[in-house]
């Protein structure tokens, strides 16, 4: 769960995270190559999105708003990675101004920030802290009802803090402890819908992991988390709080053959039992596939593919992990009030020169969505992207990216949307 600022593992959602990515992949090489511990820049995107709010293409529009809009974003950037002893600092932060040219009420301010600090000290003991939070537009492919669907501005915070200690370090035996509090926050949750609200959760873990060889590692741990949602959860009394307590046996397995190829995968035993509203209780099986394979020092693949449960899932129910790579995503994934969510996500880059790269991506999520008052309904997402990067200079980076987002969503009142973004975005660092 290494991302933003978390981020390249959902790469999937909207073009504003894209071509953010693209430009902090195309400066991170650069990064890791020079002696500064810093750097600051300024990035310009331009991106069109033929269906800005998401809605059936039929699906009536206010008078004043239009379904097809141009926005800029004008930002800066910044970043730290520093390492003093056994001691490591890392931080990387964006704020940027997005202006819409005829949806002017969609006009914004977001920004991503991501820290942390890994340590380690005598006895074989080390752990990490790492915090994010995240403001966006947002945005309606997947955390919103298909019964309710709006044209107003709604902002969406995302923020987490995490935690872990580990004892064992590279011996035969170790162990782990993990925890993170999670809070999603809209500035006008009433309005999105009624399956979308303020919600917070806790996650904590506590496993020991046996090193089977250098190269593969198995485990195994107990992991409660507990999830309180806002009252516009369908189904639930005017006023009241709805609640979802999971219970979970985590059997992993790590193997890493390169740091370029390797498999990370879990799979649990869950338990959730919902109170308060709502149909979310659930009980099998849940989990995690993360793999990477670089046949040439050009070229490299990935899947992953993720099964969880319970509101908000994906970003709730996995602990922070502290790294450079940061650990909340701006494309966090917010399914509320589903039962249980499948995603599966197709991946490959390619370095055509030394400055040029491109990439492309496929992703595939299915939710099964409790909505007591018309039904649980099966809610369908795919996005294909592709990109580009050219490192023109030491300071200069240009990016573009085409996305195809495709969503299909059963209910009461159905909802079946395409849109396609395209944008284009130059970043100027100094370091």
């Amino acid at each position: 769960h290494r991302m933003n600022a978390r981020d390249t593992s959902n790469p999937m959602r909207g073009l504003r995270p894209l071509v953010a990515a693209l430009a902090a992949t195309a400066s991170c090489g650069a990064w890791a190559e020079d002696p500064n511990p810093w750097y600051v820049g300024a990035t310009q995107s331009l991106t069109r999105d033929s269906n800005v709010y998401r809605l059936n293409d039929n699906a009536p529009l206010a008078p004043d708003r239009a379904r097809a809009d141009t926005y800029s974003s004008t930002g800066l950037v910044g970043g730290l990675d520093l390492s003093i002893g056994r001691q490591h600092f890392y931080g990387a932060g964006n704020v940027r101004y997005n202006r819409y040219q005829d949806n002017d009420n969609l006009t914004n301010t977001s920004y991503g920030l991501n820290a942390g600090w890994d340590w380690a000290t005598v006895w074989n003991l080390s752990g990490g802290v790492n915090v994010s939070a995240n403001q966006s537009l947002a945005q309606l492919d997947g955390n919103s009802s298909a019964q309710v669907q709006t044209n107003d501005r709604n902002l969406v915070k995302t923020d987490q803090i995490g935690a872990r200690i580990a004892w064992g370090g590279t011996g035969l035996l170790s162990v782990r402890g993990d925890y993170s509090h999670s809070r999603v926050r809209y500035s006008r949750p009433t309005q999105l819908s009624s399956n979308s609200s303020n919600s917070s959760a806790d996650s904590g873990s506590v496993g020991t992991f046996y090193n089977i060889n250098p190269d593969l590692t198995a485990g195994v741990a107990l992991r409660l988390t507990r999830t309180e949602q806002g009252a516009a959860v369908a189904g639930a009394p005017a006023g009241q709080t709805t609640n979802s307590n999971g219970r979970n046996i985590d059997l992993s397995l790590n193997w890493r053959y390169t740091v370029q190829t390797g498999v990370n995968a879990r799979l649990s035993f869950t338990r959730q039992t919902n109170a308060g509203g709502g149909n979310q209780d659930f009980s099998g099986l849940t989990g995690s596939l993360a793999a990477t394979y670089a046949p040439t020092a050009k070229l490299a693949f990935s899947l992953a593919y993720n099964r969880d449960a319970g509101t908000n899932g994906t970003f709730f129910n996995v602990p922070a992990q502290a790294g450079p790579g940061g650990s909340t995503p701006a494309t966090t994934v917010l399914v509320q009030n589903s039962q249980v969510a499948d995603s599966l996500s197709l991946g490959g880059t390619y370095a055509a020169t030394a400055k040029i790269g491109v990439t492309a991506g496929y992703t595939y999520r299915q939710s099964r969505i409790a909505n007591p008052g018309g039904g649980d309904y099966n809610d369908k997402l795919q996005v294909a992207s592709l990109g580009a990067s050219w490192a023109i200079a030491r300071a200069w980076q240009l990016g573009c990216n085409l996305s195809h987002e495709k969503r299909d969503a059963g209910g009461a009142a159905g909802l079946a949307y395409s849109a396609n973004v395209i944008g284009c975005s130059a970043q100027f660092t100094l370091r």
